[in-house]
């Protein structure tokens, strides 16, 4: 028997967008319907959570799967609503149906509802935590010492919003409503997060990489000393490593198409990620998948084996990152790459079993 009994289920994401995340949310309705159950992607704007009724059109990029957009959800006992976990301000808004939170990541639950309290909680750091004084218009701490050091290390990054901490919602407004919720994580770290906030009915729903991209390798092309990078998760990480390896190549993986994609995984040897890892982050397995080996840091989720499951040695503390250490473990991979990449087959194993993993854990929850 089925965790949740109902007529239909009504899962949020954002309408014009392409990530995993929401890729994963169109994953879920395709796999309910069809196992005939009547299941809808429900379109809602990111910032306030508004259900969008004048394009009921699927998102090109998910025409593949089938799809069915609802323009409404009927806030009835006898449906189900799951609000990915950016979506925590429309909780409030549901009294009958029973909601289920998705949690694919920490960080987005924190960052899109904007509420001070939780992000200076979340934020780890005193260098961070000054950083969101600014957004409150913090001029009684200018000049300081404290201050100064934060100008010098991360203002270059400092973006200065529109708006500040507009409060959509908090973790302790959900707390009040956590008696009628479902949790759903997509890894152990954001299991560990809810446990650690004492939210009840935790369960795991994860997600898996496309087949398209599992069966798109080419494994004849020779692997060359590239080192490939996201360049917008960890930047300022990489940028260091990057001036103490002169000579050696990087790419950005930025502006390429698929195609384009695959082929510098199938090139490259490497893949490094310093990113916070909100939760189980599709690149490095991506990039896993084409037999690169993969270096990360320990934040978030790449701190769990259970979520990047690979040895210590290739895991970096980059709080207080030795890149001297980073640079000779990178050497010794492109010196050794034929020895190296098998180090990492049991995470490129694990990839290969997620799609029938995420199969079971739907089972179980709804079928």
């Amino acid at each position: 028997m089925a965790l949740l009994q109902y007529d239909k289920v009504y899962v949020f994401a954002p309408n014009k967008f392409a990530t995993g995340g929401i890729e994963l949310a169109h994953q879920l309705v395709d796999y309910l319907r069809n196992k005939n159950r009547e299941a809808y992607i429900v379109y809602a704007d990111i910032r306030d959570g508004k259900i969008v009724t004048n394009d009921l059109q699927v998102t090109e990029q998910y025409k593949k799967y089938n799809i069915v957009v609802a323009p409404e959800v009927e806030d009835v006992s006898s449906n189900v609503v799951v609000l990915p976990e950016a979506y925590l301000m429309v909780v409030p808004r549901y009294k009958n149906a029973q909601v289920c939170v998705w949690w694919m990541s920490v960080d987005n639950a924190i960052m899109w509802n904007d509420n001070f309290n939780d992000t200076f909680r979340f934020e780890k750091g005193i260098i961070n935590k000054l950083g969101l004084f600014k957004r409150l218009g913090g001029n009684c701490i200018k000049g300081t010492p404290l201050w100064n050091v934060y100008c010098k290390y991360i203002k270059h990054e400092y973006v200065e919003p529109k708006k500040s901490f507009v409060n959509r919602f908090s973790l302790a407004k959900l707390k009040k409503e956590d008696y009628r919720l479902f949790h759903f994580y997509q890894a152990t770290y954001i299991q560990q997060f809810l446990y650690e906030h004492h939210f009840d009915r935790v369960i795991k729903l994860t997600d898996y990489i496309n087949p398209e991209i599992i069966n798109n390798v080419d494994t004849t092309k020779k692997k060359e000393n590239i080192i490939l990078y996201n360049p917008s998760k960890g930047l300022k990480y990489t940028e260091n490593l990057m001036a103490t390896m002169s000579g050696y190549k990087f790419i950005a993986l930025k502006g390429f198409n698929r195609e384009q994609l695959n082929n510098l995984f199938d090139t490259a040897k490497l893949y490094i990620d310093f990113g916070p890892f909100p939760g189980k982050d599709r690149l490095p397995r991506e990039a896993a998948i084409h037999k690169c080996c993969i270096v990360t840091g320990r934040f978030g989720a790449s701190g769990y084996f259970e979520d990047v499951p690979i040895y210590g040695k290739y895991k970096f503390d980059m709080t207080h990152a030795n890149y001297s250490e980073i640079k000779k473990c990178i050497d010794d991979i492109f010196a050794n790459y034929n020895e190296r990449v098998d180090d990492f087959k049991y995470l490129r194993e694990s990839i290969m079993r997620e799609q029938e993993n995420f199969y079971r854990e739907i089972d179980n929850i709804f079928i």
